[in-house]
């Protein structure tokens, strides 16, 4: 990779590494920070209670009760003399059980690219009824192999396994395997019913899942994802070390590799297993998206993750106070404001206004407007086209000067 080309490492930590040592990757012990199976744990401190408890995937709260049985905003006076080591050490407990809430959805994402199955009664106890891993596991699909070798889709309950049309899976053998979901793997109309389940069951999930971007291999290969060029090279190693991709500088063409003994030999995309291939090219659309970012036209086509920002909002628009002043459209979310009609774009968030597709420069704001609204996984970008529509769809209580100079000068 060129020194002048770098990826975060949350889209492509492309470094050329050599080949690990071969055999299964083992499990992690992941702490549990005394909390129990609900994520949750309790201590008396001064006649108050502080309650530590994983809300959802994406959140820790710590929480000071008092006497009367009401949550307090903040830490209690009384506690803050005395007690000060105390509550010190409870915070510092919390920091803990974030930064590893965080390293597991950034563990378990990684194994969508894995080939790993777990029998029954070890995904148990290391990802359902963990403490911490479970708060993960419990917002994810999962499939669980019956004797007849066919695989069934279903997420944890409580104390069930539910299936896309709510009906409660038969529970497997302790040795039956479990693995990871990948829409990949799936039909297309499976794909669809889990998002209707996740949206209408307002499941937050640690990572996109359901509604993950795929790919598979067309008649050009593994190579074309027509981001256009860049130089220089770029690898990751996947799969729990067992695959490699990379991305070439030219036509930015993309190869597989897999780990035989200690060497990398190409395989052609048809070869690649299903998710890998799929994450392998996920991550590389990223990584080529990014490096072309100040050359894309931000009004053209949309990427695979815009594409998936465009379902997500024909779902969650209903449930919004601004229904019946949006709709998607194509490339875009329209906004019938009161003074202009806007098209806000969903990958770069910019807006045109109508008529005439003057560009509104307008400070993207970060809040969707509505409290409480459901998403079925983090997007800041998703979060942004949201707060931005919100705040256009009122554009006759907008105050900013200079925005609404824009507005009405082509009205």
């Amino acid at each position: 990779m060129s020194d002048d080309l770098r990826a975060p490492p949350a889209a492509l930590d492309l470094l050329d590494r050599p080949p690990g040592p071969a055999g299964p990757v083992p499990e992690p012990s992941v702490p549990a920070h005394g909390l129990g199976r609900d994520g949750s744990l309790a201590r008396d401190i001064g006649g108050h209670q502080a309650v530590l408890a994983i809300a959802d995937p994406m959140t820790v709260r710590l929480t000071f009760i008092g006497a009367e049985g009401r949550a307090l905003p903040t830490v209690p006076g009384a506690l803050r003399g005395a007690f000060a080591a105390q509550v010190k050490e409870t915070k510092a407990l919390a920091r803990q059980v974030r930064a590893t809430l965080a390293a597991e959805r950034a563990r378990v994402e990684a194994l969508m690219a894995a080939e790993r199955t777990w029998p029954y009664g070890q995904w148990c106890r290391d990802y359902r009824d963990h403490p911490v891993t479970g708060r993960v596991a419990h917002g994810l699909i999962w499939e669980f192999e019956e004797p007849d070798v066919h695989w069934h889709a279903a997420t944890p309950g409580e104390d069930v396994l539910v299936t896309v049309d709510g009906r409660a899976l038969p529970v497997p053998p302790r040795g039956a395997r479990v693995r990871l979901w990948h829409p990949a793997r799936a039909f297309p109309g499976a794909v669809r019913a889990w998002r209707n389940f996740v949206t209408g069951n307002q499941m937050a999930q640690s990572f996109r899942q359901a509604f993950r971007e795929t790919y598979r291999p067309g008649p050009s290969g593994a190579g074309d994802l027509r981001r256009g060029r860049f130089d220089g090279e770029a690898r990751r190693v996947l799969a729990e070390g067992a695959w490699r991709v990379g991305c070439h500088g030219g036509r930015a063409r993309v190869t597989f590799e897999r780990r035989v003994a200690s060497r990398w030999r190409e395989e052609p995309p048809r070869a690649v297993p299903q998710p890998v291939f799929s994450e392998g090219m996920r991550e590389a659309d990223l990584f080529l998206r990014l490096a072309a970012a100040e050359e894309e036209d931000p009004f053209g086509a949309l990427s695979a993750t815009a594409e998936i920002r465009a379902d997500v909002l024909r779902r969650v628009l209903p449930g919004t106070r601004i229904a019946d002043r949006c709709s998607v459209d194509g490339r875009f979310l329209v906004v019938r404001g009161g003074l202009r009609t806007y098209r806000v774009h969903l990958g770069s968030g910019g807006v045109l206004m109508e008529p005439g597709d003057d560009r509104l420069l307008v400070e993207p704001s970060r809040r969707t407007g509505q409290k409480g609204l459901f998403l079925p996984f983090e997007d800041e970008e998703l979060a942004r086209v949201l707060g931005t529509a919100s705040l256009l769809a009122a554009d006759h209580r907008i105050t900013d000067e200079a925005v609404l100079r824009q507005i009405k000068k082509g009205a």
